[in-house]
């Protein structure tokens, strides 16, 4: 395992552990990018993090807030070590964590957090949260697929127009997963005076959006300025009809888990990229984007509505709970799934089968039973193994 700072590590790790040069010496690059996205994950701690003044990054590095920067999220090891690099790095450790913002309510099906991060020359870079660990997190995603603006698309929006007048220099936005798709929903809406600022949107393998969500306009207009990298098995990002222009990067894992952005392949300054997708995620998106959009609005809040209905029958708040306790979770789930329409159980398992060859590229659909009822067990007895075989 590479050490701690390992300079020749593939990675944005190895990027932050080599590249000392200033943003004055060489412009905001797509990995800088995705170095700072991810620092809207972190739950900060103090009041002045809040505010417009804020706090240098470096300092924000605190031994005794570390567990609580990092609860409930994924990978709070690579997390932990990303902010000890940023808090190192001449690069990085100069900005200025502001504006930081977390709301979560579960009753709205909300799931919403940025922060400004302001470099030394005036610009800043607006990063919004991608999906947490939480079902509600997962949950206000999916409705995505049926509504034109969920909780957090609009909170984007609101925001960017509420820091951008505290910004002396150029904008720039950008999210990890659902934070990519919050940093162009709020490109791609906000005043004519605030997107006369914005330099570029980074959208790192975030979803893209149903064919109602923005206006042809305003996209058409302001698509230019978006810049979205996907690795070659994504799935999360290509979610959905719309999608904006994208580069695909290489990744050190397999399957879904290539979502993770500590797993994309970096040499020199740059990220390794690649032709297009891997088949497998072209069949895993294509497939589940023609059924997403073969069904009517009522008929997706219906699928998202059913699907999560059996995710909760866990009584678990998290994914993270749920994996950790599959032998509650999977019965519970079972029971669930016995209890809906023959219908309503089509389309589930349905997005189930979609689902497992996401996280198991190797896994043939063709293999999987047509999860009458009576075959479900042997579903619960394959999940635990694979799932664990895919992390």
């Amino acid at each position: 395992m590479a050490s701690f700072f390992s300079p020749d590590e593939n990675s944005i790790f190895g990027y932050l552990a080599r590249s000392f040069d200033s943003f004055a010496e060489r412009a905001l690059t797509d990995v800088d990018s995705l170095v700072l996205s991810c620092l809207s994950y972190y739950r900060y701690q103090g009041d002045m993090v809040r505010g417009h003044g804020g706090v240098p990054v470096r300092d924000v590095f605190r031994g005794e807030w570390l567990e609580e920067m990092t609860r409930g999220l994924w990978d709070p090891e690579g997390l932990v070590r990303l902010l000890a690099l940023v808090a190192a790095s001449p690069r990085f450790r100069d900005i200025v964590v502001s504006d930081y913002v977390d709301d979560f309510d579960e009753a709205a099906e909300k799931q919403f957090s940025a922060c400004v991060l302001r470099l030394p020359s005036g610009d800043a870079y607006v990063s919004f949260r991608g999906t947490d660990n939480t079902l509600v997190g997962w949950k206000e995603d999916f409705n995505m697929a049926f509504e034109t603006g969920v909780p957090s698309q609009y909170a984007a929006i609101g925001y960017l127009e509420r820091v951008a007048p505290s910004i002396e220099g150029r904008i720039y936005l950008g999210g990890h997963s659902k934070g990519g798709n919050l940093a162009v929903c709020a490109a791609a809406r906000c005043s004519e005076g605030v997107v006369s600022r914005i330099a570029r949107v980074f959208s790192h393998d975030g979803p893209g959006f149903t064919e109602e969500a923005l206006s042809d306009e305003l996209w058409q207009t302001r698509a230019a300025l978006v810049s979205k990298t996907v690795p070659r098995s994504s799935v999360i990002g290509m979610l959905f009809e719309r999608q904006e222009d994208y580069a695909v990067v290489e990744s050190s894992m397999t399957g879904l888990t290539q979502h993770n952005p500590f797993s994309w392949v970096v040499e020199g300054e740059g990220f390794v990229s690649l032709d297009g997708l891997g088949r497998g995620a072209s069949f895993v998106d294509k497939g589940l984007n023609e059924w997403i959009s073969s069904m009517t609005r009522e008929e997706r809040e219906g699928v998202v509505e059913t699907l999560f209905s059996v995710l909760w029958a866990t009584g678990e708040d998290t994914f993270a709970d749920l994996s950790g306790n599959w032998q509650a979770s999977i019965p519970a789930m079972l029971r669930r799934i016995g209890e809906l329409e023959p219908e309503q159980r089509g389309h589930i398992t349905r997005a189930l089968a979609l689902l497992l060859q996401a996280f198991m590229p190797d896994f043939e659909l063709p293999q999987l039973p047509d999860f009458e009822l009576p075959q479900l067990p042997d579903l619960a007895e394959l999940l635990p193994g694979k799932i664990a075989e895919a992390q």
